[in-house]
């Protein structure tokens, strides 16, 4: 899925560390996930299925109160700072290929260059 936390993680760790190492660990974590939930979801056949309904709502439930209280808890300036990190980072990245001639810049920076 595009823009859930695990691209904005791969993308984050693939500025500072090798892509090819980023990639290969993102789907094979994928792989991992994809084989997890298809032994879950063998496992629901097992079980019968007023367990599985009763389970899954109170874990639904759980977890949502949970991130309720996270979101409620959190400061408005949380995040903040990683935020500007990043930002910082993407602003190098835009001035070293802005520096070297690459044609090969972030659409933003050849927006804002007007190509």
């Amino acid at each position: 899925e595009l823009g859930d936390k695990t691209f904005f993680i791969a993308a984050i760790m693939a500025m500072r560390h090798s892509r090819t190492v980023i990639f290969s660990a993102a789907i094979g974590a994928l792989f991992v996930m994809t084989l997890l939930s298809v032994f879950l979801g063998f496992a629901t056949t097992v079980v019968p299925r007023l367990y599985t309904y009763y389970a899954s709502t109170i874990l639904f439930a759980i977890f949502g109160v949970r991130m309720l209280r996270e979101g409620w808890n959190m400061s408005p300036d949380e995040g903040q700072e990683e935020l500007e990190q990043v930002q910082a980072e993407l602003k190098k990245k835009d001035e070293e290929l802005d520096g070297a001639g690459s044609s090969l810049s972030s659409p933003m920076a050849m927006w804002k260059r007007g190509s």
